[in-house]
Parts: C-alpha cells; structure tokens; sequence
C-alpha cells in the first residue's frame, strides 16, 4: 500500500467524512482538575518561581 494523494483542503476533507457518516465535530470535554491529593508524594506545595536575570 502507498500515498497516492494528499488532501490538504479542509472543505474537501468535510464532505468526504461527512459522505462517509464519519463528520461528527464535537466539543472537547476536560475533566475538572484534580486536587493536590491526587499528586505524587513527592510533590512540594506551593510550587513557587524563581525569575533568572536576563543574560545579554
């Protein structure tokens, strides 16, 4: 098996799917945080940042 073609146009790709019954955009979901329970032991809090001089 090899390329052949390479679709590239958005519109194209769209009514190929949606020929298909494959067009099915959705959404994306994001679960809520997880809490600092759920880190790794050896996770320190509070995270903190340390700025570093610029080096010109």
């Amino acid at each position: 098996m090899r390329v052949i073609a390479l679709i590239k146009d958005p519109g194209v790709i769209r009514r190929i799917l949606e020929h298909l019954g494959r067009w099915a955009p959705r959404a994306m979901q994001r679960s809520a945080p997880l809490g600092p329970e759920a880190w790794p032991v050896h996770a320190s809090l509070p995270l903190t940042y340390h700025p570093v001089p610029d080096i010109a």
